[in-house]
C-alpha cells in the first residue's frame, strides 16, 4: 500500500478521535468526525477490490478463499481477541473486588462479550437493548468491516469480469435505496427492537454497501485529474451539507461541516452518506497517484501513525474513559493530549511486539499468488 493511503488511515482515525473526545459544551472535538468511519469503509473497498481481482487471477478457487481469509485473520484477530481477553480478565477481577455497580462500563463489557466475540456488535448497537461501554461500543464498525470481508470476496470471485463494473454501480445505487427503505421500516416501527432511526441506519451494515462499492469502483475505473477538482468536490459537498442544514432550520455548527450526527436533516441519511463516500473515493484516487498534498500524506510520522491505526482505533476509546475518569480536574486539553499520547504508545507496543509478527506470516503462509502462477 502506498504511503499516502497509509497516512489516510491516520487522518480517518484522528477525525474519529476528535469526535469521541466530546466532553460537553465548548468542547474541542469535531462533530463531523464520525465520518472518519465512512473513510475507513471506502478505503477498505478501495484497497481490497483490486487485491481480490489480483488474487483471483493468480490463485485457484480453493487457495483464493483460504489465502484471503487467512490474511485477514492474521491481520485482524490477534489484536482484537487479545484485547477482548485482557479486558475480560480485568473486568472479572475488578467486578469481583468492587462489585458490579462500582464499574458499570466493565460490567456492560462482560454482558456484551457474545456480540463482540462474534463480530455482530453492529446489530446489538442498533437495537433498543444497547448500552454504551467505552470498552466495546466502537467495535460496531469493526463488525461491519468483518461482514464486508465475509461477503465481498464471494461477489468478486463469482461475478464475471465483464459484469463487475455494472455490479459495482448497482451496489452503489442500492446504498441510498437501502437506507431509505430502512428509514421507512424503522419509522413505521415494524421492527420495534431497533433503536432511533438515524443511529440505527448509521450502525446497520446494509447502510454501507455503497461505501465499499464506491471505493472499489474508483480504485478500478477512475484516474486522478486536476488537483483543484478535488478541492472543488470537497467544498461542494460541504456547501451542500451546510445549505441543506440551513434550509431545514437547524442550528448551524461549524464543526458539523453540514453533516452532523447522524445525518438527521434533509434526508441526509439517504443521500448524505453517498455524497461523502464519493468525495472520499475521489480523494483516494489522487492520494494513490500522489497528486493530492503528497508533502503531508508522505510524511514519515503520519505514515507510521497510519501503520498503527488499527491499534489506535481499538485502544483510544477505553483510554479516553480512563483518562477522563482519573484526570477530570485537569484542563480538557491536557486530558485529550494525555489520551492521545497513551493511545499512541500502547498502539506502538501492540504493533511492534505482536501485530507485525502476524503480518509477516501473511506472506509466508497466504501469499497473494501461487508460486507456480506468480509473475
Amino acid at each position: 500500500m502506498s504511503k499516502g493511503l497509509t497516512s489516510f488511515r491516520a487522518l480517518a482515525f484522528f477525525a474519529i478521535f476528535l469526535y469521541h473526545v466530546n466532553p460537553g459544551p465548548g468542547y474541542l472535538g469535531l462533530q463531523a468526525g464520525y465520518l472518519g468511519v465512512q473513510a475507513f469503509f471506502v478505503l477498505s473497498g478501495f484497497l481490497l477490490t483490486p487485491i481480490l481481482i489480483d488474487m483471483q487471477a493468480n490463485l485457484n478457487k480453493k487457495d483464493f478463499f483460504i489465502h484471503f481469509y487467512g490474511r485477514r485473520a492474521l491481520r485482524i484477530f490477534p489484536l482484537y481477541y487479545s484485547y477482548l481477553l485482557i479486558v475480560a480478565i480485568v473486568s472479572f477481577l475488578a467486578i469481583s473486588l468492587y462489585g458490579h455497580a462500582r464499574i458499570i462500563p466493565l460490567d456492560r463489557f462482560i454482558e456484551q462479550l457474545p456480540w463482540t466475540m462474534t463480530y455482530t456488535y453492529d446489530f446489538y448497537h442498533a437495537s433498543n437493548s444497547f448500552e454504551l461501554t467505552p470498552f466495546a461500543t466502537h467495535f460496531w464498525s469493526l463488525a461491519v468491516e468483518e461482514q464486508f470481508y465475509l461477503v465481498w470476496p464471494l461477489a468478486i470471485f463469482f461475478i464475471p469480469a465483464q459484469y463487475l463494473k455494472r455490479f459495482l454501480l448497482l451496489v452503489i445505487l442500492a446504498g441510498p435505496l437501502m437506507r431509505f427503505l430502512s428509514a421507512m421500516i424503522l419509522d413505521a416501527h415494524i421492527l420495534p427492537t431497533l433503536g432511533q432511526t438515524d443511529l440505527a441506519i448509521y450502525i446497520l451494515p446494509f447502510s454501507h454497501v455503497d461505501a465499499f462499492a464506491i471505493g472499489g469502483y474508483f480504485a478500478l475505473y477512475e484516474k486522478s485529474r486536476s488537483n483543484y477538482l478535488v478541492w472543488l468536490s470537497i467544498l461542494s459537498v460541504v456547501a451542500l451539507g451546510m445549505v441543506t442544514n440551513w434550509l431545514s432550520g437547524r442550528e448551524f455548527q461549524w464543526d458539523q461541516l453540514g453533516y452532523g450526527p447522524f445525518m438527521k436533516d434533509s434526508y441526509k441519511f439517504v443521500w448524505g452518506y453517498s455524497a461523502v463516500n464519493l468525495v472520499f473515493a475521489y480523494v483516494l484516487v489522487h492520494v494513490r497517484d500522489k497528486t493530492f498534498i503528497p508533502g503531508l500524506l508522505e510524511n514519515r510520522l503520519l505514515v507510521y501513525l497510519g501503520t498503527i491505526s488499527y491499534g489506535l482505533y481499538v485502544f483510544h476509546f477505553p483510554v479516553l474513559w480512563v483518562v477522563y475518569s482519573t484526570m477530570y480536574k485537569f484542563p480538557i486539553i491536557v486530558q485529550i493530549s494525555t489520551t492521545l499520547l497513551i493511545t499512541v504508545i500502547i498502539s506502538m507496543l501492540s504493533y511492534e511486539l505482536m501485530e507485525k509478527r502476524f503480518i509477516d506470516l501473511k506472506v509466508k503462509y497466504f501469499a497473494r499468488a501461487s508460486a507456480n502462477r506468480a509473475t
